[in-house]
């Protein structure tokens, strides 16, 4: 049991991830014809490698700084201007509540703000983020890098094109002409220990950072949320803000779209980001026909409210512990935690049907209905646990606006 033990403290300490906010595989382009259509042409470069000083300077000015304001409302349930998200987040925004009233239950409202990164995909203002950058923002604005040092930024206030939770990617469009649009690599063909940069805006407040290291693995199965990345892991320095960057190659080609952070103080090297091979095709059809995007997208998914890690036959073996998936957080008011699941739980069984793999339980999730209260079986530090939770509402997803 001992092993058991260490093995769900290792997981607890590194697998904890941070959608990286405070907030492509190819070349995007747009070609110049009578009839504008938007397309990705292969990115096959033959150049020498650059520098990491090589690649900045080609580089800095595809990515943008992005920042976001939303409005919270919340029934306060105290007297006076009780705000319960203030000091949450610490520098990265702000919330004032305000009011009638100094009885229980004001509803109050305040402006939330957060920040985040974007890459430039065409000379005309086409931006890719990630969908958790902007989500839910009333107003979005862009900060663009001048090409001339000691130039002033320029300033665009963002339409969303389209976005999708599945994938957490979101395209942008500002007015605007002659941007640097970056290029694109193929990132099937990484090798583990290559030059990796990224450049961001780490903290929201650091446009155009720049850091570098190698690529430390690819296709490292990450689940945030029920959404699940194949990610490319990096140690290259990721941080609160760097979400929606750009992750280089050694060609100044954008080979990732900067998506997480490790959260735990006690690790660092780890920065995942999402490779650009699995998103391209998507996001060239939002901007050609969004409307196909739509249909063939659009639905709805159940959100338990936890992130997950597989226990595999290996790893089961390995550890003593049961084949299943790993519960390695809870969000806050979520159903898994009215249920009483647990950080350290590990799902075997889900509705009367057994769950190997973080599909096995997507696949049943979807067969359920909202409302509806189903038996969750797990194992708990080797003590098997039957609990009772209810099946919240979908959350809508690949939602598309215009």
């Amino acid at each position: 049991m001992r092993t058991t033990r260490s093995f769900r403290k290792f997981l607890a300490l590194t697998a904890a991830l941070v959608l990286a906010v405070t907030a492509s595989v190819t070349t995007f382009a747009v070609a110049e014809s009578k009839d504008k259509h938007f397309s990705i042409v292969e990115a096959a470069s033959n150049a020498d490698s650059l520098s990491v000083s090589e690649i900045a300077k080609k580089c800095r000015t595809s990515v943008v700084a992005i920042e976001t304001e939303s409005t919270v409302v919340y029934n306060d349930y105290q007297s006076g201007y009780y705000n319960p998200f203030g000091g949450m987040f610490p520098g990265f925004g702000y919330g004032y509540g305000y009011g009638q009233g100094n009885g229980r239950g004001n509803q109050r409202e305040y402006k939330q703000t957060g920040a985040g990164s974007g890459i430039i995909l065409s000379e005309d203002g086409y931006i890719l983020t990630n969908n958790h950058v902007i989500s839910g923002a009333d107003k979005i604005t862009v900060y663009v890098m001048p090409e001339e040092e000691g130039a002033e930024e320029a300033t665009y206030e963002a339409t969303l094109i389209g976005s999708s939770e599945s994938h957490d990617v979101a395209v942008l469009k500002i007015d605007a002409k002659g941007l640097n649009a970056a290029t694109f690599g193929d990132s099937d063909q990484l090798e583990i220990g290559e030059l990796a940069v990224a450049i961001g805006n780490p903290m929201g407040n650091v446009h155009g950072s720049v850091t570098a290291g190698i690529i430390s693995a690819k296709e490292q199965e990450l689940t945030i949320d029920d959404v699940t990345i194949n990610a490319i892991q990096t140690d290259a320095a990721i941080n609160p803000g760097n979400s929606g960057g750009a992750l280089f190659d050694s060609y100044g080609n954008v080979i990732g779209l900067v998506y997480a952070k490790s959260s735990s103080v006690s690790i660092e090297g780890m920065g995942y980001a999402i490779p650009v091979n699995a998103i391209k095709e998507l996001v060239t059809t939002m901007i050609n026909d969004p409307e196909s995007v739509e249909a063939q997208t659009k639905g709805s998914q159940i959100m338990l409210g936890i992130t997950i890690i597989e226990v595999t036959e290996d790893m089961s073996k390995q550890y003593s512990m049961p084949v299943g998936v790993y519960i390695r957080e809870v969000s806050e008011f979520s159903a898994a935690e009215r249920a009483g699941l647990t950080k350290g739980d590990v799902i075997t069984e889900f509705a009367g049907e057994t769950v190997k793999t973080a599909d096995d339980l997507n696949a049943i999730k979807s067969k359920q209905t909202p409302g509806d209260t189903v038996k969750v079986k797990v194992d708990r530090n080797g003590r098997e646990l039957t609990l009772d939770i209810v099946i919240p509402q979908p959350t809508e997803v690949d939602t598309l606006s215009k």
